[in-house]
């Protein structure tokens, strides 16, 4: 008992000093990653160690002896923010300097998959962030935290320190400037790339493309990453509704963010266009429009939600998602690819024949009978004997249908082939 006692006046006493204790600790992060960072067997390591020595000297004396085990290490720097609250200046600058690293790290990764997908943004940027190594700048925070988290955990966990128990877990909201912080960071970006997106993708500015690229490997390129971030933006803003308070600044920018994020969507879709315009038609083309579209009112329930928290958002997304998903399912997509891709027949090659012979379901039989093999320049002799075989191969599969297995496609399917076959 009287040890469970002197381990919680220690525990208190470090937490009370958590402005020396946490400065010290932060010294020593600066000191191990300047040491250790990718260096563990450098001249740098037995510096490292004296300082460990000299700190943990340090931490003695404040402390007045005591070796016990368990604590948090974050826990007190919380309380200390939070003893400190009234002090409006100082917390607004904790959690301006929090969202900031919370920018770097969102960059971290949305920058690249920005200057990938579109050139014109990438030469804006490029000379600037070529200098900048995000990997190394990542792996020095890194090394900073578990310097930090080392040094105080280990000290805090001499002094017995009992977990309480019962608690109930309540979720709170943190400090909205970080929220601020990093998204108007984020949002300035946003606002740049989007700019550039109408001025050369959607109005057709040709002047100013990158030398050797024209319009329309500028126009088809970057369609991944740009989905890719339009779904990181879906995440970020759900986050920032649901850990930071409502806030009128946050919900503006926030909504400029959602704005980005159509620019961005509408962007993917007509680079797919112009790419099916190219390329025709496949599934995967015709999934990813859908998801698109999907993409586009799951956002719009999300900014809905922005202004009424009330909003039944999760309802939404799992009504949207069903609705679209059947819709699709009962649309037959081999058809419409393939009667796409016969229409635009001017533009088509063997492999594209082959791909609706090869990799399409029954659906795609009707239309591929309408295939008029005249209309073409090159040698169709051998595509329409695999035409036939084709057609054979369904007949001879449809023989054993009976009601149980009967459907629509099949039936269809069965009737195009008997036509071709008999012509």
């Amino acid at each position: 008992m009287n040890e469970h006692k002197e381990g919680n006046q220690l525990i208190w006493k470090i937490s009370e000093n958590y402005k020396y204790f946490g400065g010290l600790s932060l010294a020593y992060g600066l000191i191990f990653t300047f040491c250790l960072y990718k260096n563990m067997s450098g001249i740098t390591f037995p510096i490292c160690v004296v300082a460990t020595i000299v700190f943990a000297v340090q931490f003695m004396k404040k402390i007045h002896y005591q070796l016990r085990k368990y604590s948090y290490p974050y826990q007190h720097g919380a309380g200390y923010l939070n003893k400190n609250k009234d002090q409006k200046n100082n917390s607004t600058l904790v959690a301006v300097a929090i969202g900031f690293l919370v920018a770097i790290g969102i960059l971290s990764v949305i920058l690249p998959l920005l200057l990938k997908s579109d050139a014109i943004f990438s030469r804006l940027f490029g000379e600037i962030l070529r200098y900048i190594n995000f990997g190394t700048i990542l792996g020095i925070c890194l090394t900073f935290i578990v310097g930090f988290t080392l040094c105080y955990a280990f000290f805090s966990a001499l002094c017995k320190y009992n977990f309480p128990e019962g608690r109930e877990r309540k979720m709170r909201y943190y400090h909205p400037v970080i929220g601020i912080t990093f998204t108007s960071i984020v949002s300035v970006i946003y606002l740049v790339y989007c700019t550039i997106q109408i001025m050369y993708l959607f109005i057709g500015m040709q002047s100013g493309l990158p030398e050797n690229m024209t319009y329309a490997q500028y126009a088809r390129g970057g369609f991944w990453e740009l989905l890719f971030v339009s779904i990181i933006n879906f995440v970020m803003v759900l986050l920032c509704m649901h850990i930071f308070p409502e806030n009128r600044i946050l919900k503006i920018i926030l909504t400029v963010i959602s704005g980005c994020t159509f620019i961005m969507i509408f962007s993917a879709g007509y680079r797919m266009f112009l790419y099916i315009g190219a390329y025709h038609l496949t599934f995967l083309r015709i999934l990813v429009l859908w998801f698109l579209i999907l993409l586009t009112m799951i956002m719009s329930g999300v900014i809905v939600n922005i202004y009424k928290r009330q909003f039944p958002l999760f309802h939404y997304i799992m009504a949207v998602v069903s609705v679209l998903y059947i819709g699709f399912s009962f649309s037959r997509p081999d058809t419409i690819i393939t009667r796409y891709n016969i229409a635009h027949s001017e533009n088509m090659e063997e492999q594209d024949i082959y791909y609706l012979l090869y990799h399409t379901s029954w659906d795609a039989a009707p239309e591929i009978a309408k295939i008029n093999l005249e209309d073409y320049e090159w040698d169709t002799e051998w595509i329409e004997e695999d035409i036939r075989s084709y057609f054979r191969h369904i007949e001879e599969e449809s023989e054993g249908i009976y009601f149980r297995k009967a459907n629509y496609s099949r039936i269809m399917a069965k009737k195009a082939a008997e036509e071709y076959l008999n012509k």
